[in-house]
């Protein structure tokens, strides 16, 4: 009868034991541990005479995570190797393959095996894996126009505790993590909402803490003996990690003498200590997080047809790189020379030198364009770009300048 349940099974020469499910367009995918499957019908009724399961790909599927829909594709991972991989399924069709592509293949070796937790934000193009009780998220960022992936990126992300759950919400990340024993739900803004803590100079600029909150420290103590300020030490703040304090008002008198004013805390207790005299002020504390960004080999690229070539039999110096910023207020570069004797050339800059903004201001800036000498052969060259400081510290590109060479090759 066509009233009766649909009872279904999956047809395969593997255990085709089913842990998954996503919904699509044109029926309903179905994981188990070796193959995919769909579950739809040629018919305008879904019964159990007219519903059918085809076979659509043979992949080997992680059954303890579950497959996440990215708007107009499906990704799911899969453990049965060394590493984890991620794969992402488009084209979706009751009749004819699948197209499936590795999106972790760049970074294959960097991807841990035993991942178990996702969550995923299609509007914001950005995916977060982690196992358990690790500190260790691992993201990709992508973004798509029309049918073209324009932009796709992996990155790693040591939060202050050991993961125990997380998952996306309204443009926010909740994690649950633990530390000494202690469970904390934390919530990440994905993009800048109005419970950010920001300072302003014309345009705001966010302060990067992770476990940002803002104290005031009327019942906060100064000892002109040892210039240290002590002050409770607020909820939650539970793990070693180095803690730092950013000014962002001055005694509320409106003069902003000591805005932007920098310094590390260290804990005592349960109380938590800063250099120097920060009685009756607001500042933020947080957690440092370093940001790091290893760029990858240069070489001289050009166009073929719709792709981008590289290169790399050709002879490279690079004199400088110049980065793009947007807003900004200090970073560090670092320039590895492979070779005998090239010591490794580090530059910390601050967007704006002393004296050359307005008093009782911040020295953010909204763009600036940073010029990092190298004069290596590029093959020889590693560059790095790092930020502890709390500023924003944001890459838009950067460009080479050099002298190049084709060493006169015929190439076939």
């Amino acid at each position: 009868s066509n009233v009766d349940p649909i009872d279904l099974s999956c047809s395969s020469t593997y255990p085709a034991i089913v842990f998954d499910a996503i919904q699509v367009n044109t029926g309903l995918v179905i994981f188990t541990k070796n193959q995919q499957f769909m579950l739809t019908t040629d018919s305008d009724v879904l019964n159990p005479n007219t519903a059918k399961i085809n076979r659509l790909s043979s992949y080997n599927f992680n059954h303890k995570t579950n497959p996440v829909n990215l708007g107009t594709t499906v990704g799911f991972l899969d453990n049965a190797n060394k590493y984890s991989r991620f794969f992402e399924m488009a084209n979706i069709r009751r009749e004819g393959e699948p197209q499936v592509v590795e999106q972790s293949k760049v970074v294959s070796q960097l991807f841990e095996k035993d991942l178990k937790i996702i969550s995923n934000s299609r509007e914001n193009g950005l995916i977060l894996f982690s196992e358990e009780d690790t500190s260790t998220l691992y993201g990709y960022r992508y973004f798509t126009s029309g049918t073209e992936r324009i932009l796709q990126a992996w990155f790693q992300w040591t939060l202050t505790g050991t993961v125990r759950y997380h998952c996306m919400l309204d443009d926010a990340l909740y994690v649950v993590v633990r530390n000494n024993n202690k469970d904390q739900l934390l919530k990440y803004s994905i993009k800048l909402d109005d419970n950010g803590h920001f300072v302003t100079a014309g345009e705001d600029y966010p302060i990067h803490l992770d476990h940002c909150t803002s104290v005031t420290t009327g019942g906060g103590t100064y000892n002109s003996t040892t210039n240290k300020t002590t002050f409770p030490k607020p909820t939650g703040f539970e793990s070693s990690n180095d803690i730092a304090a950013y000014d962002i008002d001055s005694s509320g008198s409106g003069n902003f003498t000591n805005l932007g004013r920098f310094a590390d805390v260290t804990i005592n207790g349960s109380n938590l200590e800063i250099t120097g005299n920060w009685s009756g002020e607001t500042f933020l504390i947080g957690y440092q997080f370093e940001m790091q960004v290893e760029l990858p080999k240069i070489f001289f690229t050009y166009q073929s047809g719709s792709a981008t070539r590289k290169d790399t039999r050709s002879d490279l110096i690079i004199h400088r790189v110049k980065f793009n910023f947007g807003k900004v207020g200090f970073y560090q570069m670092k320039v590895d020379r492979i070779g005998l004797n090239k010591p490794i050339f580090t530059q910390e800059i601050e967007s704006t030198i002393a004296d050359a903004y307005a008093a009782n201001n911040i020295g953010f800036v909204p763009d600036l364009q940073g010029v990092v000498p190298c004069y290596e052969r590029n093959k020889n060259l590693v560059i790095t770009v790092k930020s502890k400081h709390p500023s924003p510290a944001t890459i838009v590109s950067y460009q080479w300048e050099g002298k190049y060479t084709n060493n006169n090759y015929t190439r076939v």
